[in-house]
């Protein structure tokens, strides 16, 4: 079988479908099935928090049907090495991805997790406690205590 290059990994995931479907209130469960099985593959002193974000973390809210998480790392080296071995055979799609633009750092892990049918169940943005991905949760946690404003 030949291997997928990363240009054939990148086309064939931009090629995926992606709409916006009214909120799901199996979206929080999906996102604690997932970190609960996170938590039992790695080891604590690599994983720290696990936050639900995105429009599926806004109860109420029309989403793209993809769980979004925040995974802390203690270390993206470690995680570069480590999760991959665990999660691409399992079916995950791996990528070391810039946090700006095309090809600019910060560097951070993510994954894409799909379901038997092959859509995409899961994004894991896995990155270190001083990414300012963190600042996305302030965002979230406004919408979710402003239901109005969500809904607008």
């Amino acid at each position: 079988m030949k291997t997928e290059t990363v240009s054939e990994k990148v086309a064939r995931v931009l090629r995926d479908r992606i709409e916006v479907v009214p909120y799901d209130p199996g979206w929080p469960a999906a996102f604690e099935a997932e970190r609960g099985y996170l938590r039992s593959q790695f080891p604590a002193n690599l994983l720290g928090r696990i936050e639900h974000f995105g429009s599926t973390a806004v109860p109420g809210l029309a989403a793209k049907p993809i769980v979004d998480m925040l995974v802390e790392v203690s270390s993206l080296e470690r995680a570069r090495i480590e999760m991959p071995l665990v999660l691409e055979p399992l079916g995950y799609d791996y990528f070391w991805r810039p946090s700006h633009g095309d090809d600019g750092p910060p560097w951070y892990v993510w994954f894409i997790k799909r379901d038997a049918a092959g859509r995409r169940t899961h994004h894991l943005h896995c990155v270190e406690s001083h990414f300012e991905h963190w600042d996305r949760l302030l965002f979230r946690d406004y919408l979710r205590a402003h239901p109005e404003t969500a809904a607008e």
